[in-house]
C-alpha cells in the first residue's frame, strides 16, 4: 500500500471563509461537463469491490420484501422517491417492477405528478408519502413534528421499517448519481415505452456500448429469488449465525463484468487478489505504471475548480416545531435485522478497515461528504473519527502536543477546503466529488471521474465512491431519526468546531438519549468480545436497550416481537396485543383513550406514552401535564 500523507505539510497559518449564512443552491455543473462521456466506467464501478457491493444488494432486496409494510407500497415509496432524488436508473428500474406486480400504468406514471402526495385521501399512506418527500430531497429536513406524524399513524417498528427504506434508497441513488449505472435492455425499453410521456428520459442511464450494458435486471422473480436465497441461509433466532447469503452470484447476474467469484486476500493488507500486484507483500499492492496508465486522454480539460466552488456547510438551525422530538432513541433499536445485516456490512467493509485509503483519509471524505448533506451527527462523527483514527497511530494513543495543533487546524480546515493549504490536490479530487454527491440530485458529472483519474488508480477510485454510497446511508438513516450524537463525539465537536461556527442542531438531544460511545469504540468492544468467544448482540449493545430476537414464526415478514398473530400468516397488526386487530379497534394502544379523542388531544393513538416519557397518557392528561413533552410530567 502506498504511503501518503494526511495533509499537506504547512504553516499553521490559513483563512477559514466559512459563512454563517443560510446555504444556497449549488450553481449547475457546466454543459460541457453535463455532456462529458464516462470513460470505462465499468471498470471504476465498486461491484468490483465484490463483498461491499453485496451487502448493498442484500439491503437491496430484503428491504422491499414483504414485511410491515407490504412490497408492492414500498416499490411505489421508492419509486417517488427515486424520481425526486433524480435517478434515471432506479426511477425505472422501480417503476418496472411496479408493472411486474401488475399496477396499472396509469397509476405508475401518476407517481410522476408534482401534486401527487397531495392528491393522496388516506392519511396513512399520506404521512408515508410525506417522509419520502422529505427523505427525497437534500438537505432533509426531518423534524419532531414529521416524526409526530408519522407515530400518529405507525407504530415505532413499522417507522423504523419506513425510514430505513428511505436511508437504503438514497445510498441506491447516490450509487447512480455518482457513476451512473447503464441500465439493462429490458428495463430501459420498457421505460422509453411507458415513461417517457411524463417526462422521464434515459439520459446517461443509456449506453449502446457492450461493456458498459448490464446484463440483467434485479426486479421480479430474480429479487424474489434473492430474497428467498438469504431466508434459506440465515437461522433468524441466532443472534451468532453467520450472515445471510446469496447462493446465486447476483453481482455477475445483473452486470455481466466477470467479476471473481472468490476475492482472496493472502496478505491480509485490504487489497483482493484480483487487484493486488504483490499478494505476498502485505505494505505493496500497486503494480509499478499502475498510476500513470489511467491518466485521462492528453486533449481532457482539467477540473473546472471555479465553476464548482461554492459554499456547502449550513450551520445547523433550529427547527420551528410544534412539538418536541418524543423517545426517537428508540426508532434505531427498531432496525429491521433483515436490512441491516446488508447495510452494516456494508459499514464495516469500508468505514471500519484500511485498504487503499487510510483511516484518516476515508474519515476526512465522510466528514465533507456530511458537511454538504447536512447531517449534524454525522458531522461530529465524522470529525472525531479523524481525530480518533489519527490518535490510534500514536504510542499510547497519545498525539504529542506539538503535533494537535496542526490535527485540530486540518479538521477544521476541512469545513472550506479548496482553499485549505493542510489538503494535497489528490485529496481535493476525493473530497470534491463527495461533496457535489452528498445532496440529491447531485451534480456529479464525468469531469469528476475524470479529475480523479489524475491522482487514483481505478481501485482507488472504486472505494473512493464506495465510502461515499455508505455516507449516503448513513446521512440518510440518521437525519430520519435525527439521532442523539453521543457524549464523546458531541463534546469533542463543540470545543473544537464551535469555534468555526459549528452547532449541534437536533442532534445533541438530552443526557437520558446520549450514548457514551463513539462508533470506533463500540467496534473495539464488539472485536473484543467475538475474540474473546463471547456472542456479542450489537444492536443491545449500541442503543444500551433490549433489543428483541428477530423471530418470524409464521414467516410472514413480521418479528414474533411486533406480531399480534405470531401462528397467523395473513395478520399481524395488533398494537397492543388484545386479540382486536387494528382497523377494528376502538383504542389501538389499549391506553383506555379511544382513538377518536387521541386524535382530537393531538397523542397518538398507537402509542400509549405519546412522549416517552415513562408517564401514560391518561395520567398526563388526568395531571394537567403535556402528554406531548417529556421534560414535562
Amino acid at each position: 500500500m502506498r504511503a501518503r500523507t494526511l495533509f499537506a505539510n504547512t504553516t499553521l497559518a490559513m483563512s477559514m471563509l466559512l459563512s454563517s449564512a443560510a446555504l444556497a443552491e449549488a450553481p449547475p455543473a457546466p454543459a460541457a461537463d453535463q455532456a462529458m462521456p464516462y470513460y470505462d466506467r465499468q471498470k471504476i464501478d465498486i461491484s468490483n469491490l465484490r463483498d461491499f457491493y453485496n451487502g448493498l444488494l442484500m439491503a437491496d432486496a430484503m428491504i422491499h420484501a414483504d414485511a410491515m409494510f407490504d412490497a408492492e407500497t414500498k416499490w411505489r415509496l421508492t419509486l417517488r422517491q427515486m424520481i425526486l432524488a433524480g435517478s434515471g436508473h432506479h426511477t425505472a428500474r422501480s417503476a418496472y417492477q411496479l408493472s411486474l406486480m401488475d399496477v396499472p400504468l396509469e397509476e405508475i406514471q401518476a407517481l410522476f405528478a408534482s401534486d401527487y402526495v397531495e392528491s393522496l385521501e388516506d392519511p396513512r399512506l399520506k404521512a408515508a408519502f410525506t417522509y419520502i418527500e422529505v427523505m427525497g430531497s437534500y438537505p432533509i429536513l426531518s423534524s419532531s413534528d414529521l416524526h409526530a406524524l408519522l407515530r400518529t399513524n405507525y407504530t415505532d417498528r413499522q417507522i423504523a421499517e419506513l425510514m430505513q427504506l428511505g436511508a437504503i434508497n438514497n445510498a441506491s441513488a447516490t450509487h447512480d448519481a455518482v457513476l451512473p449505472i447503464a441500465t439493462d435492455q429490458e428495463t430501459l425499453a420498457w421505460a422509453i415505452e411507458n415513461l417517457t410521456d411524463v417526462g422521464w428520459t434515459p439520459g446517461p442511464n443509456a449506453s449502446s456500448s457492450y461493456e458498459e450494458q448490464y446484463a440483467n435486471p434485479f426486479v421480479g422473480d430474480s429479487l424474489t429469488r434473492a430474497v428467498a436465497e438469504l431466508d434459506a441461509t440465515w437461522d433468524r433466532e441466532d443472534l451468532g449465525a453467520v450472515d445471510p447469503v446469496f447462493a446465486t452470484d447476483w453481482l455477475n447476474f445483473i452486470t455481466g463484468y466477470g467479476v471473481p467469484e472468490i476475492t482472496f486476500d493472502g496478505d491480509r493488507d485490504g487489497i483482493e487478489e484480483p487487484f493486488d500486484a504483490f499478494p505476498t507483500a502485505q505494505l505493496e499492492w500497486e503494480q509499478e505504471g499502475l498510476r500513470e496508465a489511467n491518466l485521462p486522454n492528453k486533449d481532457t480539460p482539467g477540473f473546472n475548480v471555479a465553476a464548482y466552488d461554492y459554499s456547502y456547510h449550513e450551520v445547523a438551525k433550529d427547527n420551528e416545531t410544534t412539538v418536541p422530538y418524543s423517545d426517537r432513541n428508540r426508532f434505531d433499536t427498531y432496525w429491521p435485522r433483515q436490512a441491516a445485516f446488508g447495510t452494516l456490512s456494508m459499514d464495516a467493509y469500508i468505514l471500519q478497515t484500511e485498504r487503499t485509503f487510510e483511516y484518516d483519509e476515508i474519515w476526512s471524505i465522510f466528514f465533507v461528504y456530511q458537511l454538504a448533506s447536512g447531517c449534524v451527527h454525522c458531522q461530529a462523527h465524522g470529525a472525531f473519527g479523524i481525530f480518533d483514527y489519527t490518535e490510534d497511530a500514536y504510542f499510547r494513543d497519545e498525539i504529542p502536543a506539538e503535533d494537535l495543533p496542526q490535527l485540530i487546524a486540518y479538521i477544521q480546515s476541512l469545513m472550506d477546503f479548496e482553499r485549505s493549504e493542510f489538503v494535497t490536490p489528490s485529496m481535493k479530487a476525493a473530497l470534491r466529488i463527495a461533496r457535489d454527491s452528498a445532496r440529491l440530485p447531485a451534480r456529479v458529472t464525468a469531469a469528476h471521474i475524470e479529475e480523479l483519474r489524475r491522482h487514483y488508480t481505478d481501485r482507488e477510485i472504486q472505494e473512493i465512491l464506495s465510502v461515499i454510497v455508505v455516507n449516503a446511508w448513513l446521512s440518510g438513516s440518521m437525519q430520519s431519526m435525527a439521532t442523539v450524537t453521543d457524549q464523546l463525539s458531541m463534546s469533542w465537536a463543540l470545543r473544537n468546531l464551535g469555534p468555526k461556527g459549528w452547532k449541534p442542531g437536533v442532534h445533541i438531544g438530552l443526557p437520558s438519549e446520549q450514548r457514551p460511545y463513539h462508533m470506533s469504540q463500540f467496534f473495539d468492544e464488539l472485536v473484543a468480545a467475538a475474540n474473546s468467544g463471547k456472542v456479542p448482540d450489537g444492536a443491545s449493545d449500541w442503543t444500551g436497550l433490549v433489543i428483541p430476537l428477530a423471530t418470524d414464526s409464521d414467516g410472514d415478514g413480521v418479528e414474533d416481537a411486533f406480531d399480534g398473530f405470531p401462528a397467523d400468516p395473513s395478520r399481524w397488526a395488533d398494537t397492543d396485543f388484545d386479540g382486536i386487530e387494528d382497523t377494528a379497534d376502538a383504542d389501538i394502544d389499549g391506553d383506555g383513550l379511544e382513538n377518536t379523542l387521541e386524535l382530537a388531544k393531538g397523542t397518538f393513538p398507537y402509542k400509549a406514552d405519546s412522549d416517552g416519557d415513562g408517564i401514560g397518557d391518561p395520567i398526563e392528561l388526568q395531571a394537567g401535564t403535556d402528554p406531548l413533552d417529556p421534560r414535562e410530567f
